[in-house]
């Protein structure tokens, strides 16, 4: 049997009935990279660190443990999936009904691989643009999915921005609320949403999202009544070479700030607000030269009444990337900086940001080895100030405060993806 027959054969095992009377065709896709490197976190802060000894309000004097990761060699998975797309007309060009389901592959064995865990979806699209229902990136992690060195893909993605440290998870699929550290994350699949994005226009395009507050609780005699949802958006302007875009996300009673230093849920802390602003400029010029540039705003704040509590945390970061392509060979590097902050108490009292802003860099080579893989190899660390913990996504462990993370490696990436055709030809009665 052809790949064409067995691919049409699976279309017709996942697809209704009914939609063989239709024209349309459904894909198999995937991106497989797999990265061989040495890791470590090293020189954290050694315990005994407090506010008033230079370190920081929002970090317990326990979480100065002093805790290294050794060396160690290791063989992660990145962003590796597998999908089935497709799309079926419904009124020609004016309306077509299309599908995605995406789900997380190990090839180095390790992790669970959870069915449709990556974008999944069903919804509609046409001269209108796409409104869709499911599980996928925010609009506000988009724009950083384009600013990888590798096919817009890295194995240690950038974790400067959409986290502000403390632990949080640069990356993180979440349906809802998890009452953990990745309520404080800003590069989001976010699950329960409904997306819209609009047709370009001169350059111009949009999109928007909605993830529904499904885990909305009842009032009580010791808690309050909260509402999660998030609210993403995204404007993008393409004028020839320069590619501009301008994100906000906005969080309402995740109570990030609870993971970072604040009060947990109470009566007198009953709502949250978290928003995320963040700006990208990418030029791409005929030389092979291509420039990225982020620049972000997170701040989180708590409708705390506890004299003395956290109730707002903001800081400031950038990153930027510079790749160079010559034929099929290309270097890379990048480097980030997140700031340490500003924090206020319910109270008005002194909240010091001590020891909070860290540093990113990283620097490669890749080649092409045909039109679908690359093969690889690169450094890349974090450096912490002596209260901060931020890490590396896929790191190798959790960082204790002012631990850096080192790493270095060989990589190997490798996309496919095969197209049937299913449905009656056009024309047909």
């Amino acid at each position: 049997m052809t790949s064409r027959r067995s691919l049409a054969l699976l279309a017709a095992l996942l697809l209704p009935a009914a939609a063989s009377a239709l024209e349309g065709d459904v894909t198999i896709y995937g991106t497989l990279m797999p990265f061989f490197d040495n890791a470590r976190v090293s020189d954290p802060t050694r315990p005994g660190l407090s506010p008033a000894a230079g370190g920081a309000t929002q970090v317990a004097d326990a979480a100065y443990t002093g805790v290294a990761i050794p060396q160690r060699f290791r063989l992660t998975s990145g962003t590796s999936n597998i999908g089935f797309k497709g799309g079926f007309d419904v009124l020609g060009e004016d309306l077509q009904v299309f599908f995605q389901v995406e789900s997380a592959v190990s090839p180095d064995g390790d992790a669970p691989n959870a069915w449709a865990s990556r974008n999944s979806a069903v919804g509609v699209k046409g001269r209108f643009g796409r409104a869709f229902f499911g599980n996928w990136d925010t609009p506000y992690k988009y724009p950083v999915l384009l600013v990888g060195a590798v096919r817009g893909l890295n194995p240690f993605d950038n974790t400067i921005t959409a986290s502000p440290g403390f632990g949080v998870p640069g990356t993180t699929t979440q349906s809802g609320r998890a009452n953990g550290k990745a309520d404080a994350a800003f590069n989001r699949r976010q699950g329960n949403s409904i997306q819209y994005w609009t047709p370009e226009l001169h350059g111009l395009s949009a999109r928007l999202a909605y993830s529904a507050n499904e885990t909305k609780t009842a009032a009580s005699a010791t808690a309050p009544s909260i509402s999660p949802s998030v609210h993403s958006a995204l404007v993008s302007w393409a004028y020839g070479p320069l590619l501009l875009r301008y994100a906000y996300e906005r969080h309402e009673d995740y109570f990030g700030l609870t993971q970072l230093g604040g009060s947990p849920v109470s009566l007198t802390n009953g709502s949250s607000t978290d928003q995320g602003h963040e700006a990208i400029a990418q030029v791409s010029l005929p030389t092979g030269t291509r420039v990225s540039l982020v620049g972000e705003r997170l701040s989180y704040e708590n409708d705390d009444r506890t004299a003395g509590a956290v109730r707002e945390y903001a800081r400031f970061a950038y990153y930027a990337l510079l790749q160079q392509r010559f034929g099929p060979h290309q270097l890379f590097g990048s480097f980030g900086q997140a700031d340490a902050g500003e924090c206020e108490v319910v109270g008005g009292g002194a909240c010091t940001t001590n020891g909070l802003g860290a540093t990113q860099w990283n620097a490669g080579y890749s080649y092409a080895l045909t039109k679908a893989a690359d093969v690889y190899v690169a450094y890349y660390e974090t450096r912490n100030d002596r209260s901060a913990s931020y890490g590396v996504v896929g790191g190798p462990g959790a960082v204790a405060p002012g631990g850096d993370t080192r790493g270095f490696g060989v990589g190997l990436l490798y996309t496919f993806a095969a197209t049937a055709n299913v449905g009656a030809p056009k024309g047909s009665p």
